[in-house]
């Protein structure tokens, strides 16, 4: 089922799952039903910036209980840990910012976060901050998007399915992309010098 049907059968539960599951596509195409009235720009913001939030907060706590078990169980989550890692370090509390942006990051941030001294409250408020400015940045998006398809080319149904077929067509061509990029990182350090030959 793709997300406009999940939208348009599960309203605010659809928006509130895909930004628990770090949906960017999701959400604009929320904004954008919700600038064509379907839905609540207001509640919409609320229930992603809530679900962008329990998402990283359960995440934080399986990488608090069990983070090197988790490691150790999925071994191709090490490369984004160790990025994450990289972040953190360099950054502190403001990678949970850094971190909200960077696609793919996200729950392996969350996980580092756990695993790292940070004290909890501090991870649940900044975070809190972080979703919410995210929800809003990308809610809006599409939101405004939308207004600028209804202004330019009217309110025909038949243009509307156009727009969501491009809002779609945007979220698929990101994920691949990050999805070559990953298997084209994972492949050089598998010819790196020194790395251990595969049987």
């Amino acid at each position: 089922m793709d997300p406009e049907l999940l939208l348009h059968h599960f309203g605010y539960l659809a928006v509130f799952v895909g930004t628990f599951l770090e949906g960017e596509t999701i959400l604009v195409l929320a904004g954008f039903l919700a600038s064509r009235g379907d839905l609540s720009i207001y509640l919409t913001l609320a229930v992603a910036a809530f679900g962008a939030w329990i998402g990283h907060v359960f995440w934080f706590w399986l990488g608090r209980r069990h983070g090197p078990r988790l490691v150790r169980r999925f071994p191709r989550f090490e490369r984004q840990i160790g990025r994450s890692l990289d972040l953190i370090e360099r950054y502190g509390v403001s990678a949970i910012f850094l971190t909200q942006y960077l696609y793919g990051l996200r729950i392996a941030s969350a996980v580092v976060f756990g695993l790292s001294r940070i004290r909890q409250r501090t991870f649940l408020i900044v975070q809190a901050v972080s979703c919410a400015v995210w929800a809003c940045l990308i809610g809006l998006l599409g939101f405004f998007f939308g207004r600028a398809v209804e202004r330019m080319l009217g309110e025909a149904e038949e243009i509307e399915k156009w727009a969501i077929l491009f809002i779609l067509l945007v979220g698929t061509g990101i994920y691949l992309y990050h999805r070559l990029r990953e298997a084209r990182a994972e492949r050089d350090d598998a010819l790196a010098p020194g790395s251990a030959p595969r049987g």
